[in-house]
């Protein structure tokens, strides 16, 4: 579920290290202190810039795309290493922002935007994890499906919907296989079909429907259909 289009923090730190630097960049003991610019190898063009406290990054930091544009801009909490990213791509449109609480450990509520600026995906994360409500949604800002996350994987019941809102599923899941209920819903908003799911099984009783009535039943056992009757 997760989005490949922006770089993590982590290799944003990775920059924090090589590159060609301006000669007012200072070390102390051995460790960098101060304000730092560092450029692209080979290049004029500005890598970052930020300061460090013995190494530590402080403050704000930017990045900068090859081409000059910004890349990232970073705030860090003090000498914490608890960090606040806003990314944005080449065209210089935000793709992402979020928190930090350690380097490469994602924290809180994360945005991850498209190239044109449009809301994807609203996720949470504990401990760098996806932990608590994860959204996905459609150009036009209508929810595609919502739902909890544990430990980067599905629980609870996800609902899935048209681009125009109107609810298409509600499915329950557990440590991301389907295990529960199962509704699925006509372009109308009429139930379709009903059933349950056993570890990602279908289990019981299983039933379609047209116009709001049953019109079939379906029995599984362990996924494998036992019996049909038509209405």
């Amino acid at each position: 579920m997760m989005t490949p289009r922006w770089r993590t923090f982590l290799g944003i730190l990775l920059l924090l290290g090589g590159g060609p630097a301006w000669g007012q960049n200072q070390t102390l003991q051995g460790q960098k202190h101060g304000p730092w610019k560092v450029k692209y190898e080979g290049s004029s063009t500005l890598r970052y810039e930020g300061t460090f406290e013995q190494g530590v990054p402080v403050g704000t930091f930017t990045h900068y795309h090859p081409n000059g544009v910004k890349r990232a801009v970073m705030i860090f909490r003090g000498r914490t290493q608890v960090c606040y990213v806003r990314e944005y791509a080449e065209n210089n449109v935000l793709i992402a922002e979020g928190k930090y609480s350690a380097p490469g450990v994602k924290d809180s509520t994360w945005r991850v935007y498209d190239l044109n600026g449009k809301l994807l995906n609203l996720e949470t994360y504990a401990g760098g994890a996806l932990n608590g409500l994860y959204q996905t949604f459609y150009p036009n800002g209508k929810v595609v499906e919502t739902g909890s996350m544990e430990a980067d994987a599905k629980t609870g019941t996800w609902v899935r919907f048209t681009e125009t809102g109107t609810k298409l599923r509600s499915a329950d899941y557990q440590n991301d296989v389907p295990d529960g209920l199962w509704i699925e819903y006509d372009e109308d908003g009429r139930m379709a079909v009903r059933g349950e799911y056993h570890h990602g099984l279908r289990e019981g009783k299983w039933l379609e429907f047209a116009d709001g009535k049953a019109v079939k039943g379906t029995w599984y056992h362990k996924g494998r259909i036992t019996k049909e009757v038509e209405y």
